[in-house]
């Protein structure tokens, strides 16, 4: 009787311990869901917005099969430089880990790029030669495989075929098996290991993607592990992955569910920082808006930098610097800080240009005075200032110039004259609003 009694207590404990273990697994079931389930939901309205951007550049890149004015290609350009970033920037916050789809990525840059640099040579008066325009026709032809495989994965995401979760959840084996985003975007980057690398022909975009970075060479390289504690400083203890670039600047990728940090792999140097979150309310002056986006610089070994053009957009504003060595301005030298207005937040960040071309510069003295520059301009500008810059040539070198600022018919100019020859090597516009100062 006694042994049946003990019997039966085993029995019961274990009928008791095996309900715990099954709640305990739906549990743990339910909260891998739940989590896969949240974790989903932002990534999707990131890549919808990804298949958004590619549908808008397609049909951009369309019209510029069309396109025969100066006036046209300066606005098409401007909308495939930014629908190119745009979707440049949403693809780099997707969960993509070990790929780097850097294909594709670079594709995306070099649309906008290129676009840019053709306008600038029709709003010089030259013509597309017969090459230029095969080349667009090609981009168009890259850009309609991508929206292609990217409107396939909409499909598969919308009736649950694809997720951004991994195929096992922190429950392991509870969680549904799906094909992953990470591998369908791979399966598209296959697309791209044939496109080709184009080479530009324009004063300011000066081949950066081809360039090896002068500022790198000779810095120690840092470890993965290093990489992530120095991304750690900006994003905090979250949970990440860590890839690897390649390219002309070989660097480090570190990305959390809503931010993405790039840091080069010698010397470490924050190459890029995007943070995705809204900007309900604008608190902050400009001013306020520059001292957070300078601290930041000098935080992060970014000195002597001199603030040039600005722009306030969508409750952030984008600051562009650029170095200053003694008086010059030197613009190759560019960074980008973004800054979000209600907390200061910076939000945006990147260094290509100056990772690219930083190095002190020997610069040859003046032998073209000021005065001398100013009467190397219409007599019909209004002077208003006179500073020195170094600018980027069209051959791929730098030009020590001075920059004038002057106003015709209301509207303000920036002229280059070559401190050595004296000749006019570039004219720009300034655009000027109450949301910002370009040039164009």
């Amino acid at each position: 009787m006694k042994k049946l009694l003990i019997k039966n207590k085993t029995v019961a404990v274990l009928s008791v311990l095996l309900i715990v273990v099954s709640v305990f697994g739906v549990v743990q079931y339910r909260r891998a869901e739940k989590l896969a389930y949240y974790q989903d939901i932002e990534y999707n309205r990131v890549f919808y917005e990804l298949t958004q951007y590619v549908d808008d550049l397609e049909i951009s890149l369309l019209k510029g099969q069309v396109v025969s004015s100066a006036e046209q290609m300066t606005k098409l350009s401007a909308d495939l430089y930014g629908q190119a970033s745009a979707a440049k920037a949403n693809l780099a916050l997707l969960p993509i880990k070990g790929q780097t789809l850097s294909k594709t990525s670079e594709f995306l840059s070099q649309v906008g790029e290129y676009s840019v640099c053709l306008s600038d040579k029709m709003s010089r008066g030259e013509k597309l030669t017969k090459e230029e325009i095969e080349t667009m026709q090609d981009l168009l032809k890259y850009a309609q495989t991508l929206k292609s495989g990217l409107d396939e994965m909409l499909v598969g995401i919308s009736e649950g075929q694809i997720s951004f979760s991994d195929k096992k959840g922190l429950s392991g084996a509870f969680l549904k098996k799906k094909v992953t985003a990470a591998e369908e975007l791979a399966v598209l980057e296959e697309e791209f290991h044939d496109y080709p690398s184009l080479i530009y022909d324009g004063p300011f975009s000066q081949h950066l993607s081809l360039k090896e970075s002068v500022f790198l060479k000779g810095k120690a390289e840092i470890t993965k592990k290093q990489a992530e504690n120095l991304a750690r400083k900006l994003i905090g203890q979250k949970q990440v992955s860590v890839s690897e670039i390649g390219g002309k600047i070989p660097s480090y990728s570190i990305k959390s569910n809503s931010e993405v940090v790039e840091l080069t792999k010698n010397g470490g140097v924050l190459l890029l920082l995007m943070r995705d979150r809204m900007v309900r309310e604008e608190k902050l002056s400009m001013d306020e808006a520059k001292a957070k986006a300078e601290e930041f610089l000098q935080k992060n070994g970014f000195n002597k930098m001199e603030e040039s053009y600005y722009e306030k957009k969508d409750g952030s504003i984008v600051i562009n610097y650029a170095y200053k060595q003694d008086e010059y301005i030197v613009f190759p030298d560019l960074v980008k800080v973004k800054v979000a207005l209600d907390n200061g937040e910076i939000i945006g960040f990147e260094s290509r240009g100056y990772v690219t071309n930083h190095v002190f510069r020997d610069i040859p003295e003046e032998k073209i005075s000021k005065e001398q520059a100013l009467r190397n301009v219409s007599e019909h500008i209004g002077t208003e200032e006179v500073t020195l810059a170094i600018i980027p040539m069209e051959d791929g070198s730098e030009g020590a110039c001075w920059q004038i600022k002057g106003t015709v018919s209301d509207k303000h100019f920036l002229m280059y004259v070559n401190t050595q020859t004296g000749y006019v090597e570039d004219v720009q516009i300034l655009l000027e609003s109450e949301n910002g100062i370009l040039a164009v």
